[in-house]
């Protein structure tokens, strides 16, 4: 007899993502809310700028400790406290009477975001086969791909009729109600994370995979979610473009990578997860430094851009699930995520913006895309 419905491994992985939508979701809507941040509270480029930098260093937080919460709670326990979080962090963030304590408001939101990915990719990898990995974690990041679509298109149609407090407001009964079908429909699969211990750690320390997957999804989180945090702040400033004019073009460009990241896992798949890496390094580096030069070139590479970067991420995670036996690869992902994603989620932006106080803003997107071209190289080193 075949297994209900709401227990099949294809229902979990929907299920999945659609947690993992709403959780970057409310990262990334930031990005589109910054100008109007930056206008209402008197910020420059560099200071909002620093919002992600405190997101991502939240992030880094909860995924080196989300071992000692798995290991206690289970991932589906550990999946919902992060989904809590999240709505109380942006609660904060709406209702905060300054910016100067909007810092430790999205040092939360992040800790809170950064709970569920080792979870998540715990239950993908004892959900699938390896031969179908790359197609599952295909299937999941249509998740922030769709957010990357969202985000702009949110913010760029209730912006004009509310305030950015109300806007975030608004986006709270979604999540709680994201949760509750969660919390109600859910596997459990009673798996709890191997505790981490300095065994593992030295392990996986002294394998070089481990490192280079570190720098391979710095520069991976860099093209995507470290361009997309800037891009916004970098067409209204630069090349003078309206605010809701920028969210809805950059909600378009984002329409076909939903269908570019299924293509991903295909790829890898069916060519070998290294090679596809490799190319969609080198691809997204050419078309990140276009971005930086003069407006013509920007309209092209602007469509350009995501559509490569995005393939980077199943074949990504396909390797990562197969660092270390299975019971700690939820601590491998909870290592190596942290510190890809404020090298390149936050590092990466803080410094772009930090170079735009000094007109420096298309060299320092340029300058980000020569570096993921070159780091397309290390994949050779990968053995996969």
């Amino acid at each position: 007899m075949p297994p209900p419905l709401l227990t099949r491994p294809a229902t979990s992985l929907l299920l999945l993502a659609g947690i993992f939508f709403f959780n970057f979701f409310a990262r990334i809507f930031f990005a589109p809310l910054l100008p109007e941040l930056e206008l209402r509270l008197g910020l420059n480029h560099g200071q909002a700028g620093l919002f992600f930098l405190f997101i991502s260093c939240g992030y880094f937080a909860a995924l080196l400790s989300s071992n000692l919460v798995s290991a206690r709670l289970g991932h589906k326990k550990t999946i919902l406290v992060s989904i809590t979080g999240i709505i109380l962090s942006l609660a904060l963030i709406s209702t905060t009477p300054s910016s100067l304590f909007f810092r430790p408001s999205f040092f939360l939101l992040g800790a809170s975001a950064g709970l569920y990915l080792p979870s998540a990719v715990a239950t993908i990898s004892f959900l699938f086969p390896s031969h179908q990995m790359g197609r599952a974690f295909g299937v999941h990041e249509l998740a922030p791909n769709l957010a990357f679509v969202a985000a702009p298109l949110y913010v760029a149609l209730l912006l004009p009729h509310f305030g950015w407090q109300q806007v975030i407001l608004l986006l709270l009964p979604l999540l709680l109600a994201t949760g509750i079908l969660y919390a109600v429909v859910g596997k459990d699969f009673n798996q709890k994370t191997t505790p981490p211990t300095l065994e593992i750690y030295t392990a996986l320390f002294s394998t070089r995979s481990f490192w280079l997957m570190v720098l391979l999804f710095s520069v991976g989180i860099a093209s995507t979610l470290g361009i997309y945090s800037v891009l916004p702040t970098y067409l209204v400033s630069v090349h003078g473009f309206d605010e809701q004019q920028t969210n809805l073009l950059i909600a378009a460009t984002r329409v076909p990578t939903v269908l570019a990241a299924l293509a991903g896992g295909f790829l890898a798949d069916r060519f070998g997860k290294r090679r596809a890496m490799g190319l969609v390094l080198a691809g997204s580096g050419l078309a990140t430094i276009l971005l930086g030069q003069n407006i013509a070139i920007v309209r092209v590479a602007i469509w350009l851009q995501p559509i490569i970067a995005v393939c980077f991420f199943p074949a990504g995670f396909a390797v990562l699930s197969q660092i270390g036996p299975p019971r700690s690869r939820s601590i491998v992902v909870s290592l190596t995520i942290p510190l890809a994603f404020v090298i390149g989620g936050g590092l990466v932006p803080a410094i772009i913006t930090r170079l735009a106080d000094h007109g420096l803003f298309g060299a320092a997107i340029s300058g980000t895309g020569l570096l993921i071209l070159l780091s397309s190289l290390l994949t050779i080193q990968l053995r996969t």
